[in-house]
């Protein structure tokens, strides 16, 4: 384990995915005992409830505007992660507001519904319905203030899977308003398939066993053979897909699946930048921030994200930046 994360590891309490009512309790306990993070100045968050999903039900998204945000700046549409199961919105406010800050950019972060109350289409179908209705103007006044420019999607872990799974769809319905990926340490294979599922079966933060109940709860009886939407890996077909930045954490049971899928749309033609960063556990850009290789992940983020979105003109770079961070 690199040594900037043994200490938060040790102490980092074990999650409850058998039970996910107990642990969304438990996060909304922590959450309400520590101080709210510290926000740039120029950002204002807003909340819309104007996105009605497939089924009627209108999905909540948070807004984050820059004061300067000019009419033709692209999006970023966010999906937090929490293993299709727990997490909200509001957990990712100190990603988005930076990421709005620091580009200029309007950030959209999903509230979509969870498993196992709400399985699978029912989430899938909440970030598809935003991020179509953004594309739309989608007659929200809140969704007016954001800029026309290129949308870009992305997330964490199961947020990864989900932004995966939409950008598929679309490719599918021939739409391509959508110009980038940001997968970060993806969750999108629930057939627990790879090496990597049994090397770190054990591993820090999000386990093999974690990994397990979690798709039971999305999928089912369908997560042995799962429908493409719910599982990207299970896609065959990965040509047309936008430009991807891809992050895969080297001590995770996830990372061999993040390579894979990154690798497979490299041979499809896809322009995917991908990096492994050794030694680090699931989740570390969201678990230690400030550590060196989290502040590298997120410093490229920031990069790719100003890139797919067209906000300058970006120097060509090699299909495969980086296999293994030093």
């Amino acid at each position: 384990m690199d040594a900037e994360f043994e200490g938060i590891v040790a102490n980092f309490p074990p999650l409850q995915f058998d039970d996910p009512a107990a642990q969304r309790a438990s996060f909304a306990e922590l959450h309400a005992s520590i101080e709210p993070p510290r926000l740039p100045g120029n950002i204002e968050i807003l909340v819309d409830r104007s996105v009605r999903s497939v089924d009627g039900h209108h999905v909540e998204t948070r807004l984050y505007l820059p004061t300067d945000l000019s009419a033709h700046s692209p999006t970023l549409v966010w999906i937090h992660g929490g293993g299709y199961v727990v997490g909200t919105a509001d957990e990712d406010d100190s990603l988005c507001a930076r990421i709005a800050s620091d580009l200029g950019i309007g950030v959209v972060s999903v509230d979509y519904r969870l498993a196992p109350e709400h399985p699978y289409p029912a989430g899938f179908e909440d970030c598809y319905a935003v991020v179509t209705a953004l594309a739309a103007a989608g007659g929200s006044a809140q969704f007016d203030r954001l800029g026309d420019g290129n949308i870009v999607i992305g997330g964490g872990s199961a947020g990864a899977g989900l932004a995966a799974a939409v950008a598929l769809r679309l490719r599918d319905e021939g739409l391509t308003f959508v110009t980038g990926q940001i997968l970060l340490y993806p969750f999108i294979d629930s057939t627990l398939g790879f090496d990597s599922m049994r090397r770190y079966a054990d591993g820090a933060i999000f386990n093999a066993h974690d990994a397990e109940v979690c798709w039971q709860h999305y999928l089912g009886a369908e997560r042995s053979a799962p429908p493409a939407y719910a599982s990207p890996s299970a896609t065959t077909n990965l040509v047309g897909l936008p430009p991807a930045y891809v992050v895969a954490a080297g001590a995770d049971c996830l990372h061999d699946e993040a390579i894979d899928y990154a690798l497979r749309m490299i041979r499809a033609g896809v322009s995917v930048e991908l990096h492994s960063f050794p030694d680090v556990p699931h989740g570390f850009t969201g678990v230690a921030p400030r550590t060196s290789a989290s502040k590298r992940a997120l410093s490229d983020l920031l990069e790719a994200v100003r890139r797919f979105g067209g906000l300058r003109e970006a120097a060509p770079k090699p299909v495969l930046v980086a296999v293994s961070e030093e």
